[in-house]
């Protein structure tokens, strides 16, 4: 009967160990937050789930998606001065700015008859109701040929939000912790006043710290980023779709990279397992041992029972 409870005591305790672990492996599953889960392409389309294409909308419901934009293009002109003309006047046309610059070439330091092709690299802003027309009056300019361009959408709205309700939660508690303040009468216990002190100070820094945050949220969301390479060239360079045997060998590539990204995922979960599994296999060792010694002793039992 001693043997019977401590088995049952054990089996009891490895459920609990097991649900324990599965209720903290993951604390973020269903969670809507990860600017990176909902990255769409340059087309636009939704990244397909279990049982057919999301519709954004059943995500977010009522809420208004909150979009980063990137933008990364490499360009060539023939006329270098009214290619970037082009640029900076479109910029201008679409309110947009630049938020960065840099130029390389042009005329020799050492002497005024050398000259070297020349290069523009600008990372500009523009609202981003207006990208596509800026893109679009680029891309139809007899002065710039574009070499390659990529276009990124980052899906923000859960982080976004989150962050937005994470600010209410803390406002409030601020003004609770304000009110305790201004109502302290208690002066002999000075210690307890310090503490809530201490806590309306920490809650002040984070709702600044989360302020920002949203404030760059809303920065990036509302201005697209474009990422532009310029370079003057005698030639355009043909701009063709890859072979076969191009597709082929960019397929090997990402097959292996994927196969040692889902290794290393692998790894890191066997890591952050492991002592969970250490104890379950230990659990698992300790009810082998308990149930075979009751087995051996009943037979035993059974044997000398005439």
């Amino acid at each position: 009967m001693k043997h019977r409870f401590l088995c049952i005591l054990v089996i009891l305790l490895a459920l609990v160990t097991v649900l324990a672990s599965c209720s903290a492996a993951s604390p973020n599953d269903g969670a809507i937050g990860d600017p990176g889960e909902y990255e769409n392409n340059a087309s636009g389309t939704d990244s397909p789930a279990a049982g057919g294409a999301v519709n954004p909308g059943d995500l977010f419901g009522d809420y208004d998606r909150k979009i980063i934009r990137t933008v990364h293009m490499a360009c060539e002109s023939k006329a270098y001065d009214d290619a970037v003309t082009t640029v900076m006047t479109a910029l201008a046309t679409h309110g947009g700015y630049v938020e960065s610059s840099s130029a390389t070439g042009g005329l020799s330091r050492s002497t005024d008859k050398t000259a070297s092709a020349r290069r523009s690299e600008y990372t500009l802003r523009i609202p981003a109701e207006n990208l596509d027309a800026f893109l679009e009056s680029l891309r139809t300019d007899g002065n710039i040929h574009i070499t390659d361009q990529s276009m990124k959408s980052d899906e923000i709205t859960g982080a976004y939000y989150d962050t937005q309700t994470r600010i209410e939660t803390l406002t409030a508690e601020k003004n609770s912790l304000s009110a305790m303040l201004e109502g302290f009468t208690d002066y002999s216990d000075i210690s307890a006043m310090l503490e809530v002190q201490r806590r309306l100070y920490d809650v002040i820094e984070e709702i600044e710290t989360l302020q920002t945050k949203l404030n760059l949220y809303d920065s990036q969301v509302a201005l697209s980023t474009v990422h532009l390479t310029l370079r003057e060239v005698i030639e355009y360079t043909e701009t063709a779709e890859p072979t076969f045997l191009a597709r082929i060998g960019d397929a090997f590539v990402e097959s292996w990279t994927d196969f040692g990204r889902g290794w290393q995922n692998f790894a890191v979960w066997f890591v952050e397992a492991f002592p969970t599994l250490l104890i379950l296999g230990a659990i698992a060792t300790a009810i082998t041992l308990i149930v075979r010694r009751s087995v051996k002793k009943s037979k035993a039992k059974k044997n000398a029972s005439p």
